[in-house]
């Protein structure tokens, strides 16, 4: 600490012959002061707030918006159907949506024509069960139509299941064909 101390010692003793100590000019401070007084910017007088202002407004009017209740009545797909046949078309849904996903997981470069192929046929169902659906809010809930949701739902879960089916064979024939070439 201390040889630390007395290298300061000698900077500012190098330093003390090289220190200006000319005393500035009578009237220097005045001076200055003028110059200070005159080259004064024009404060920007809240230029901000108009932005600021009109910001707000905006957001409030897009949160009216976006809280304001609808009046418009639109007319649900569901609206002519019992509870049970929402529930049903629930659950069939979930089971389809988790079959669609099995079969995507199981894709490979093999698989892929066939899953195509697949994907192909299930919109050919869809467009069955939108026919069945415009029925549905036409007509109300009826045996015919409830059997034939069903029976779609039904198909599509079949056909799902035989297309993974296809698709584990394939991938596990072509793991058996990997083994044996070692």
């Amino acid at each position: 600490m201390k040889k630390h101390n007395d290298q300061l010692e000698v900077f500012f003793e190098q330093l003390q012959t090289q220190l200006d100590e000319q005393s500035p000019l009578l009237g220097h401070e005045e001076r200055f002061l003028q110059k200070l007084k005159h080259n004064k910017k024009p404060s920007k007088k809240r230029m901000w707030l108009p932005f600021t202002i009109a910001a707000s407004l905006l957001f409030l009017v897009g949160m009216v918006y976006l809280f304001q209740p609808k009046t418009e009545i639109q007319p649900s797909e569901w609206q002519n159907a019992s509870i049970q046949t929402k529930e049903t078309h629930d659950y069939f849904m979930s089971v389809i949506q988790k079959e669609l996903a099995q079969l995507q997981t199981n894709q490979t470069e093999e698989t892929k024509p066939i899953i195509e192929d697949a994907l192909k046929q299930m919109a050919v169902f869809d467009a069955d069960y939108q026919k069945i659906m415009s029925e549905l809010q036409k007509n109300g809930d009826t045996k015919q139509l409830l059997h034939a949701m069903i029976l779609n739902f039904q198909t599509r879960i079949s056909f799902l299941e035989l297309i993974i089916q296809k698709i584990e064979i394939i991938n596990h024939q072509q793991i058996i064909q990997h083994e044996n070439s070692f």
